[in-house]
């Protein structure tokens, strides 16, 4: 369990995981570099929570930053009477419900004003209304629906040719009892591919498939943008979803400049939000246009980092420094 120092001074607190979180590993790394005061509470910690008086408190805490939950829930074994799929499901849901409450009551703990993003809105973030607020900030977004039935998809195909299927809420990674891992991607979806899609299913999005000249892939911090740009197009496994990357042959990435009114159509919409940090999915198409494509508050930016030599972790490090020194 962590231990607040004894310097009176603002601390700066992360709320992470314990494990594959390198970029907040980095971050700690600046953080300590600097002299900065701060407490990294991993979810897992809670497990070891002796008393409510070990959390934070809001008077000891000048800037958060909610960047993980948790990962696994760490040493939780129960067994039932009878094996029952169900019983099991829903016993897992009450652990988790259970472990949500106690988070979220750190998140309540700690004034609105000093979280670097509104968590309330990173926990309930909706794609869709997002769309809808890029675009009614001025940003290009591929035409968007949520459809039921094999008509309804052929009449979208009718009008867009090619269209990309893709979860409403986050993608998922499954596993199997022979240690088998499944990722779930963004699907291209034509008319020869019509003959697989069932007359009715569960409520689905479609997007227009944006022809694109390259990816980008923004980080956004306090006002400043960091893109790469992301040559996904010219390797078939990556044209579609470039998470489903090649390590044989990895797509081609470069710093990139955004355009100063997309960068400012992108401001005002990470404000409306209420967002001070976040990656953000962008497609340059070949006639130049941009396309918003979504945005994750909680998304990798070691990706960006790295191979731009952004040093991010960083640049998040002293931002942080400058605000609990101001706050100070």
């Amino acid at each position: 369990m962590y231990r607040f120092s004894t310097v009176r001074m603002s601390k700066v607190l992360v709320l992470s995981q314990a494990t594959l979180e390198i970029s907040t590993d980095y971050l700690c790394k600046w953080m300590r570099y600097f002299k900065m005061p701060y407490v990294r509470l991993n979810g897992e910690d809670l497990f070891e929570l002796e008393s409510l008086s070990e959390l934070p408190q809001n008077e000891e805490v000048g800037i958060a930053w909610y960047r993980r939950r948790i990962h696994a829930f760490p040493g939780l074994q129960y067994e039932l009477k009878e094996a029952h799929f169900e019983n099991k499901r829903t016993l897992g849901d009450f652990f988790n419900a259970e472990f949500r409450t106690l988070f979220n009551y750190i998140l309540e703990k700690i004034a609105p004003q000093k979280w670097v993003n509104d968590p309330a809105m990173s926990m309930r973030l909706n794609k869709l209304f997002v769309l809808q607020l890029a675009e009614d900030k001025g940003l290009a977004i591929p035409k968007t629906e949520v459809l039921t039935t094999k008509k309804a998809v052929a009449d979208f195909i009718s009008q867009y040719p090619q269209a990309i299927i893709k979860p409403l809420s986050e993608v998922i990674f499954l596993e199997d009892s022979k240690d088998m891992h499944y990722n779930m991607l963004s699907k291209l979806l034509d008319a020869k591919g019509l003959k697989y899609v069932p007359e009715r299913f569960f409520p689905s999005l479609i997007q227009e498939a944006v022809a694109k000249k390259m990816e980008i892939r923004v980080f956004y911090l306090y006002g400043k943008f960091y893109a790469m740009a992301i040559y996904s197009q010219n390797n078939k496994n990556t044209k579609n979803d470039f998470r489903n990357y090649d390590h044989k042959r990895p797509n081609r990435t470069v710093p990139y400049q955004l355009p100063i009114t997309i960068s400012t159509k992108l401001e005002a919409l990470m404000q409306a939000l209420g967002f001070n940090t976040g990656s953000i999915d962008l497609i340059l198409t070949p006639q130049g246009e941009y396309v918003f494509l979504e945005i994750n508050p909680e998304g990798q930016f070691g990706m960006v980092s790295h191979p731009c030599n952004y040093y991010l972790e960083r640049e998040m490090a002293l931002t942080f420094k400058h605000k609990i020194s101001n706050e100070a």
